[in-house]
């Protein structure tokens, strides 16, 4: 396991899931989402994961990071977040993911979706 903090988020990398959560008022931009994109990269090299986001704050999120580079090694994305808002957001991301997306109201029930894949 591994622990990053960056000045909008933290990120903990696990061996079949990444965690980001957004601090609060922050955003994901192109450019955040270049360098959280980057550091997937560095960890998982090329082996399959699961992004998991923990939306315990409010954030931004421009949606056009979605038409930026995505780590074809990612084969899973959910949404983790007890805010209905959240729920309505997710809706609109979902229509712009192609592989398996799915929104969850604990951290627990998200990472172990996560790890279904590698059983």
């Amino acid at each position: 396991m591994k622990e990053t903090q960056l000045s909008y988020c933290h990120l903990t990398f696990k061996e079949s899931h990444a965690i980001l959560v957004m601090y609060e008022g922050s955003a994901i931009t192109i450019e955040n989402a270049k360098e959280i994109t980057a550091l997937l990269d560095e960890f998982y090299q090329g082996r399959k994961f699961v992004f998991i986001t923990h939306r315990k704050y409010g954030h931004d999120i421009d949606l056009d990071v979605y038409k930026g580079k995505i780590l074809k090694n990612m084969i899973g994305f959910a949404i983790v977040s007890n805010n209905p808002d959240e729920v309505e957001r997710a809706v609109k991301e979902q229509s712009l993911w192609n592989e398996a997306f799915t929104f969850f109201t604990t951290l627990e029930e998200a990472e172990n979706w996560a790890s279904s894949f590698f059983d």
